[in-house]
């Protein structure tokens, strides 16, 4: 195989072609860390509602902001989400087993109860 030899300006391409490439990965990176955090947090979030959703089911005295929540829990209960479809497709994304969350989530309401 001949090498080919490259003068300085073919060179100076080649490098900023490397350096663009380089920056579209890096932008491709911090794209793909924010959003696997974001889909960690809608997760960490279900698990929270579900908490509050077991320590407020009849309570009396909730405050407004308290009953507002417990309403929109209720009206999307987090273990039909915690069951769905959408739930598998996350956890695929984040490379963890969905049913090994589940198995987490039933264990951690079960020794809370």
């Amino acid at each position: 195989m001949r090498l080919m030899k490259l003068d300085h300006e073919s060179k100076g391409q080649l490098d900023a072609g490397f350096e663009a490439e380089r920056r579209v990965m890096a932008d491709d990176q911090r794209d793909v860390h924010a959003c696997r955090n974001l889909w960690r947090s809608v997760l960490e979030r279900t698990v929270d509602d579900m908490r509050f959703l077991r320590n407020n089911v009849g309570t009396r005295k909730l405050k407004k902001h308290e009953e507002a929540r417990l309403r929109r829990i209720r009206e999307n209960p987090p273990a039909d989400f915690v069951q769905g479809i959408w739930f598998d497709q996350i956890c695929d994304y984040l490379q963890v087993s969905p049913e090994r969350i589940r198995r987490a989530i039933t264990e951690q309401e079960a020794s809370a109860a």
